[in-house]
Parts: C-alpha cells; sequence; structure tokens
C-alpha cells in the first residue's frame, strides 16, 4: 500500500524533475514520460461522485483503479484519491473515466510549492535582529509608512481570530509563536498525523539548498508581527523540499474551514487548474473565511492557482480570495514577483524579517513573504468588526480600497500597495481605480 508520506515523496520527487528540466526521453517509463509536460503524481486521479452515488457503486477494479485515500474531514465524503493498479498512466486513466456519469469530475493530482522552492530566494538566519512593526526587513529598507503597520495596531492586534497557515509546518516551541499555536487545530497532511512540527534542518550547505525548511516558520511570524494576538492554525501540507499535492492542500483548506479559520494563507501554488482546490477554495469563502494567496516568483504574467480566480486568468473583485504579489522598498515590482490581471494587491516581500528554526530569525524574500502581511490585515479587520460583521467580499474590499497606488506596471499589481493603517481606519481616500 502507498502510504500518504509515500505519494508525498514521489510528488516531490516528480517536481524536483520538473522544476530541474531533466526531462525524460522517449523509452522511459510510463510514469516518468508524464512528467514531460506536466507536473502531477504518477498514476493518481482525485474524483469526486456524482450525487447519489457511493464509491462501492463504482466498478474500481474494472478500471483498473483502487482507493488510496478517502478525502479527510467529511463523513461518507464524495471525494477519493485513486491508484491506477495496472501500470497505465495517470492520463490514460483520467481519460477512460472522464465522461461517465458516476462522477462529477476527475482530475490529475497535480503538484503545487512553495514559490522560493528550488533554493532562488533562500532564507538567510540572523541571530542578533528581532522583527518590529517598524523595523521588519533588513537594514529597514521597508520604512514604518509602507505599511503603516504601527498605527494599525493601535486600532487592532486580531484579538479573537485565527490564521490558518498551509505551509511546510512550523516550529511550534518558537518563542514567539508558541502562545500563537496554543490550544488551536492542527494537522501534518504529509505525514497524516497531528504534529505539523517542521522537519529538522539539514545538516550540510548542498542538503540546505534543497529544502526549504523554515518557510512556515517564517510565514506564520509575518502573521504574527501584523496580528500578534490572532491564534495561528499550522497545517502542514508541504514537504521539506517545499513540495505538495492538490488533493492534500485541499483537504487542508477543508480542515480550516471547518475548524473555524477567519483567514487561510496559502504561500504556495501551481501553474495547473485544479476543480478540487478551487471548490475548497469557494467553500471556504462562503462560510466566511478570507483567502490569501501568493502570486508567485516567476517574474511573469504566468497565473498561479489557487491566487487566480478564472481560466482564462482575471482578478473577480471583492470575492474574498486575494492574491498577493510583491514590491521592493521603492514600491516598485520585485524583480522576481508574478503579475497581471489576475493579481489583487502588493506588499513587501523582499528581504523581510521573520521568525525560523529553530527558535531564530531570518531573511526571506519572495510573494510567500508579502501574503502573510495581506493575511494578518484582514484578521485584524475581522477582529474591529464587531456588531457588524463583514464578509470575506467585505474585508477584500476594505484591503483594496485603502491601497496606495502603484506606477508600473500599470494596472498589473492589483490595487496597489497594501496600507494596513489605512485599511483598519477605512481611509479609502488614496483608492486606485483598476
Amino acid at each position: 500500500m502507498v502510504t500518504r508520506r509515500s505519494a508525498q515523496s514521489l510528488a516531490t520527487i516528480a517536481a524536483l524533475l520538473v522544476a530541474l528540466c531533466l526531462l525524460v526521453v522517449p523509452g522511459a517509463t510510463d510514469d516518468a514520460q508524464g512528467l514531460e509536460t506536466e507536473g502531477f503524481v504518477p498514476g493518481q486521479i482525485v474524483v469526486k461522485l456524482a450525487p447519489g452515488v457511493g464509491i462501492g457503486d463504482v466498478n474500481l477494479r474494472g478500471y483498473g483503479l483502487r482507493v488510496q485515500e478517502r478525502f479527510l474531514n467529511q463523513t461518507n465524503t464524495d471525494i477519493f484519491l485513486l491508484k491506477a493498479t495496472d501500470g497505465s498512466t495517470a492520463q490514460a486513466k483520467l481519460e477512460a473515466i472522464t465522461g461517465i456519469p458516476l462522477f462529477a469530475y476527475a482530475e490529475l493530482n497535480y503538484l503545487s510549492d512553495a514559490p522560493e522552492a528550488g533554493g532562488r530566494h533562500r532564507a538567510f538566519p540572523t541571530d542578533d535582529a528581532t522583527p518590529t512593526t517598524r523595523n521588519y526587513s533588513k537594514d529597514g529598507s521597508y520604512s514604518d509608512e509602507a505599511l503603516n503597520l504601527t498605527d494599525a495596531q493601535l486600532i487592532s492586534q486580531g484579538s479573537g481570530t485565527t490564521v490558518a497557515v498551509l505551509d511546510t509546518g512550523a516550529q511550534l516551541t518558537h518563542p514567539a509563536l508558541k502562545a500563537r499555536f496554543a490550544g488551536v487545530p492542527r494537522y501534518d497532511f504529509v505525514d497524516d498525523d497531528t504534529d505539523p512540527s517542521e522537519p529538522t534542518l539539514a545538516k550540510t550547505k548542498k542538503s540546505i539548498a534543497q529544502e526549504v525548511v523554515g518557510h512556515g516558520t517564517h510565514v506564520a511570524g509575518i502573521v504574527e508581527l501584523v496580528a500578534p494576538q490572532a491564534r495561528i492554525m499550522p497545517l502542514r501540507v508541504l514537504d521539506k523540499e517545499g513540495f505538495g499535492t492538490t488533493f492534500h492542500i485541499a483537504e487542508a483548506i477543508a480542515y480550516a474551514d471547518v475548524n473555524g479559520a477567519d483567514v487561510i494563507n496559502l504561500s504556495l501554488g501551481t501553474p495547473r487548474w485544479s476543480i478540487l482546490m478551487r471548490e475548497k477554495v469557494d467553500e471556504a469563502i462562503a462560510h466566511g473565511a478570507a483567502v490569501v494567496a501568493a502570486a508567485g516568483n516567476h517574474g511573469s504574467l504566468q497565473p498561479q492557482y489557487p491566487a487566480s480566480n478564472l481560466v482564462p486568468p482575471a482578478a473577480l473583485d471583492n470575492d474574498g480570495l486575494l492574491s498577493v504579489t510583491s514590491v521592493s522598498p521603492a514600491e516598485k515590482k520585485s524583480d522576481f514577483a508574478n503579475y497581471g490581471p489576475w493579481v489583487d494587491i502588493a506588499a513587501p516581500g523582499e528581504e523581510i524579517l521573520s521568525t525560523y528554526p529553530v527558535s531564530r530569525y531570518a531573511y526571506w524574500s519572495g510573494t510567500s513573504m508579502a501574503a502573510p502581511f495581506v493575511a494578518g490585515e484582514a484578521a485584524l479587520i475581522y477582529a474591529v468588526a464587531g456588531d457588524d460583521p463583514l464578509d470575506p467580499g467585505g474585508v477584500e474590499r476594505r484591503i483594496r480600497s485603502s491601497a496606495r497606488c502603484l506606477d508600473l506596471p500599470p494596472h498589473m499589481l492589483g490595487a496597489g500597495h497594501a496600507d494596513i493603517g489605512a485599511g483598519l481606519e477605512q481611509d479609502t481616500s488614496q483608492s486606485c481605480t483598476v
């Protein structure tokens, strides 16, 4: 039997092959051939049963399939991860069952990763600096006015809210974070247990270069910096190399949803559209959770999902999903940052100082760092809503309408630069038309 851990290992191997462009040549195995043009787990497909259909109604053996996993956190679930048993490729199995009325839909189990996977923007540990609302980047390159975070925290610190961080896990004992994790539901969807701790840091430089251990701790620390009284729900969906699957990420989104997350931070993405992941994002938003996702680090117009709403890509104003890209201290698009009409907002993302294992701090760059600033802002807004609660669309409206205009590229960085202080003060005088 292939376990969740072994499936994740397969995903990691596949993603690394794609990322390094080590494409196989004709004559390789069927599973390997599937990596030439797609990033997915070999031999796996995701299915959702049609209404009224049970898994026992499907002749899986006749299709050369078996159940590998049942979607977690649902009773009598209608979503399953299936595995080919006859050596056929995932594409062949998908083609064989597509259109069968027993299934509402079927898709490949796509790979997703942290934008910083592969070492493009590595962490640089430091033992002599800790972040504050006025200084959260290397050499204080972003001024306090970049986000007006100090002013924002005079109004709200996020008390009573919960932010789910779906990532590589977290150092649950980090002195700056452990109080935020206390008593909050948690899960590890990589190893299928209740301990989403980050793996141990590698011992050699060569090994470290292949890993993004610390990514989740760093992202959680940015949430804590912005909303220091918010609870943080640690959910591990990416392995130590920063790779995961859409099936497990969708499970985690559903887990965050049913366990009361007000905000879900996704510093991860894939260029491949997933019906399942989009379905779970939509459900979480419908149940009241704002979803924040990183736009990606390819420096291109290529959309990332779930940050982008639609195919073809476009941003939907005030739908409760915020796609976040990165800008420099000069309020220009970061060289690495993705951009386009599908982006909602921009935030600081270069050499951001935040928590890092073990019980340290580090600088890291990427849209993964920009996203939790906005997730934290959403938590602050929820916390001050009081007797007039906002839905996720209303939270997004506050964030977008209070953003500062950005000049370049025109209309490609969403509503502009996030201004947390203005968002808390409901100051829309500087809003841009996009």
